[in-house]
C-alpha cells in the first residue's frame, strides 16, 4: 500500500504498519510523483470526485437552484475556488455542507466575510485533542454500539486484512 501524505510521513507509516502488520505499507510526502500506481490513483479519485460533483444534491435544498456549481478543482489555492467561496458565502451560516470549514482559505473568508459568533461554552473546550468531548472523564468510551455494528453484514474490520 503506498499512501501520499502532507504531514510527516515517519509517524504515518508506523501508525498504519502497527493496524496492519501483514501489509507492506509505504507513506511519502509527494507519492503521486514517486510511484506510477499512486498518480493513476490520484487520477482516478479527481475523475470520480468530478463526477460525484457535477451531479451534486445539496443536503440544503433550498440552495440546489440557488448557488452555482462552478466550484473550481475544489483545491483552495485554485483562483476558480476561491472565487466560489467568496461568491457562495452566507454572512449567518456560512458555507453548505459540502465545504470543509477547516480549511485556512474558508476560515480566513468566514473571519471576513461572516458574522463573528461567540460561544460561551469555547471557554470549557479541551485545549488540542476534540476527541475529549466523545469520551468519559476516565478516558473510556462506555457507550453501548449500535446493533448495525453487530449483525453480520460480511463486513470485516480492515485490521482483520
Amino acid at each position: 500500500v503506498f499512501v501520499d501524505t502532507v504531514g510527516p510521513p515517519e509517524s504515518y507509516q508506523r501508525k498504519l504498519q502497527e493496524l496492519f502488520p501483514k501489509i507492506s505499507i509505504v507513506v511519502a510526502k509527494k507519492a503521486d510523483s514517486l510511484y506510477p500506481i499512486v498518480s493513476a490513483a490520484s487520477i482516478c479519485a479527481k475523475v470520480t470526485r468530478d463526477a460525484h460533483l457535477s451531479h451534486w444534491v445539496f443536503a440544503e435544498r433550498w440552495l440546489q437552484d440557488t448557488i452555482s456549481k462552478e466550484y473550481g478543482s475544489g483545491y483552495p489555492g485554485d483562483p476558480n475556488t476561491i472565487k466560489w467561496l467568496r461568491s457562495s458565502i452566507d454572512p449567518v451560516f456560512g458555507y453548505p455542507g459540502i465545504i470543509r470549514f477547516s480549511w485556512s482559505t474558508c476560515t480566513k473568508l468566514l473571519d471576513e466575510r461572516a458574522v463573528k459568533v461567540g460561544w460561551a461554552d469555547d471557554e470549557d473546550a479541551p485545549k488540542g485533542n476534540k476527541s475529549k468531548f466523545f469520551t468519559r472523564s476516565n478516558g473510556v468510551d462506555s457507550r453501548q454500539r449500535s446493533k448495525f455494528f453487530s449483525r453480520n453484514r460480511s463486513i470485516q474490520l480492515a485490521s482483520s486484512l
